[in-house]
């Protein structure tokens, strides 16, 4: 069985390919094997923006809030998608909350 970084490893190459289908699927396998895994449904976000599947997007990165809800770049993330599908003060509420987690760890 493949470890963690290398399923993360396959679709991040093939996201940085532009084989956003594949990415999905890749990124899919990776948070079934490991489902804790936030870099695996950051990643997945991701691709679902750049396939302009913006509801998909923004229930992946919801996932990773919840596996951690003081991660700055979730939240950041949830902005981009939220921006992209038009919902700009959801957008704006969620740039607010990274925001406001960035100045919370830098005390």
């Amino acid at each position: 069985m493949a470890t963690q970084e290398e399923l993360y490893d396959i679709a991040l190459t093939l996201f940085g390919e532009n084989k956003l289908e594949d990415a999905v699927e890749a990124f899919i396998k990776l948070i079934e094997t490991y489902p804790d895994y936030i870099e695996g449904y950051l990643g997945l976000g991701h691709a679902y923006e750049r396939l302009s599947q913006y509801d998909e997007a923004i229930e992946a990165v919801k996932k990773a809030i919840e596996i951690d809800p003081n991660d700055p770049l979730a939240y950041t993330s949830l902005s981009i998608c939220y921006q992209r599908k038009g919902m700009i003060q959801e957008a704006e509420d969620a740039m607010a909350k990274s925001q406001q987690i960035q100045m919370e760890d830098s005390k």
